[in-house]
């Protein structure tokens, strides 16, 4: 016997589709999830080259104006800090991306997403926004969310 649209009622929906559910859910969250790692690389190296500039004494510090206050914290000690604790987010942000592409920990792609978004530790934050509200509009879809495991 048949079902009225012609296929196997006891096949399952993935064999009546064609593919996956999940397959259709990892692509639309492979867009947000590349650039999550793009911007978390991009954030990497701005960290590095920030450190090593600290390092070498040619930091923030060095920018001059009126107002040497805020520069001056930002270099020396406090930029190398500063710089570590972007390359730690950079890290988290590029880790919760993978997890996300490879639709598993839910909550460690929402921490990316978020972390991205947030400009005094975000990887990149000019990218890092609208890339991350990208991410989240897509996490937070119902069917993406059940995709997780």
């Amino acid at each position: 016997m048949s079902s009225g649209s012609g296929g196997n009622p006891y096949e399952s929906p993935e064999s009546q589709w064609g593919g996956t559910p999940n397959a259709e859910i990892a692509a639309r969250v492979s867009g947000p999830a590349t650039g999550l790692m793009v911007t978390a690389g991009i954030g990497i190296v701005i960290q590095v080259v920030g450190i090593a500039a600290n390092l070498a004494g040619v930091g923030m510090g060095m920018a001059g104006g009126q107002d040497e206050a805020v520069p001056a914290m930002f270099s020396g000690a406090m930029g190398v800090v500063s710089g570590v604790v972007g390359i730690v987010v950079g890290v988290i942000v590029f880790l919760g991306a993978q997890k996300m592409k490879a639709l598993e920990s839910y909550g460690f792609a929402l921490t990316a997403a978020i972390l991205a978004m947030v400009p005094c530790v975000s990887p990149c934050c000019l990218i890092g926004l609208p890339i991350g509200i990208w991410a989240l509009v897509v996490l937070n879809d119902a069917s993406v969310k059940a995709a997780f495991h």
